[in-house]
């Protein structure tokens, strides 16, 4: 008996995608729950430790958190294997890019360049045409 598309992907989500596509994943997930985690420890340090300014804070802290939660969502829709998770990961490594270039401004050379060299390779993996005709066929897969 032979499985249907369907059933392929369900038990192996990502099955049918490059080996760049889970090396993505894996890097928006570290970015998700880096800035999960430092939104937690602004918000918190803000409101419970000495800080000149805590609504400041804790106000940068939230908005941060609502972009880590955008930033989940789109783990969430890549570990699925679903197209349209590609073009906000490519945006949000464009933000890593810049934030590379913000480290390397602020005296932080070594850490700059490697989190400028992850964004850019991760925008280019995410931007080849192998990856494009690879979410294309699965997504026609899906909804045949």
């Amino acid at each position: 008996m032979t499985e249907s598309p369907s059933a392929q992907d369900q038990s192996d989500p990502a099955g049918a995608l490059p080996r760049t596509w889970r090396i993505c994943t894996a890097v928006v997930g570290v970015e998700a729950f880096a800035l999960l985690g430092y939104s937690l420890y602004l918000t918190f340090r803000s409101e419970f430790g000495h800080p000149s300014n805590s609504s400041e804070g804790v106000a940068i802290g939230i908005y941060l958190l609502i972009l880590a939660a955008g930033i989940v969502a789109v783990l969430v829709g890549m570990l699925r294997g679903r197209r349209w998770s590609r073009s906000p990961a490519i945006t949000a490594n464009l933000i890593v890019v810049g934030m590379g270039w913000y480290l390397i401004k602020a005296d932080q050379s070594a850490i700059g360049i490697l989190t400028m060299i992850v964004g850019a390779a991760t925008i280019g993996f995410l931007a080849t045409p192998s990856m494009y005709n690879a979410l294309e066929a699965r997504h026609r897969t899906r909804g045949a």
